[in-house]
């Protein structure tokens, strides 16, 4: 028979256990983030990920795709991301006009406009350039882990990654993110 000592005695050990494994999945999206990695040779494509419109976010992450595009990492760069609003501009829209006023040599761009999550960044990227190719992810640190196991779920080809700089520690955003990996576990599976 179950007493309420017993049935507290549960409680607490399943929310310590849910506690204990948010926090191994909070500790691994932040140590993956501090990791960088990025191809010996040029990949298929750098799909740069969208944030809130005239954001340091967006813009940093612009930046970088552009530095990786002149570096010669990929030939061409993938903007993603969707509009935040009625009669806003895309997030893929306000990068091209970010990369066009920064670079430095022609670039060859692809937009993805019609995202509203990272799930759907990735998977219209690979409506538009084809399964199976090989990736520079950029996107912020506390992005990064979701952002990769998505795309390998979706079946692009070597997966690799790269954030701006300067790049804070903002404690909600990860704590967010943690969360919302929990919440792509159903399409990690399905790949839906």
């Amino acid at each position: 028979m179950l007493t309420k000592s017993k049935i507290w005695k549960i409680i607490k050990y399943f929310t310590c256990a849910a506690l204990g494994v948010f926090a191994a999945v909070f500790l691994a999206i932040f140590i993956f983030g501090q990791t960088g990695r990025l191809p010996s040779r040029p990949v298929d494509a750098i799909v740069v990920l969208g944030a809130a419109v005239n954001t340091p976010a967006i813009y940093n992450r612009s930046l970088q795709g552009l530095k990786l595009y002149e570096a010669g990492d990929a030939p061409l760069i993938v903007l993603s991301g969707g509009v935040d609003y009625p009669g806003a501009i895309s997030e893929a829209e306000y990068m091209r006009r970010v990369v066009d006023s920064l670079a430095s040599v022609p670039v060859f761009l692809t937009l993805e406009d019609q995202s509203h999550s990272t799930f759907e960044n990735l998977q219209n990227t690979r409506d538009k350039i084809g399964r199976g190719k090989s990736l520079i992810i950029v996107s912020d640190r506390f992005h990064l882990a979701r952002a990769v196991l998505t795309a390998k779920v979706l079946g692009f080809g070597p997966v690799y990654w790269s954030s701006p700089e300067p790049n804070n520690f903002v404690l909600f955003y990860y704590l967010r993110e943690t969360a919302a990996m929990f919440s792509y576990i159903p399409k990690f599976v399905t790949g839906k």
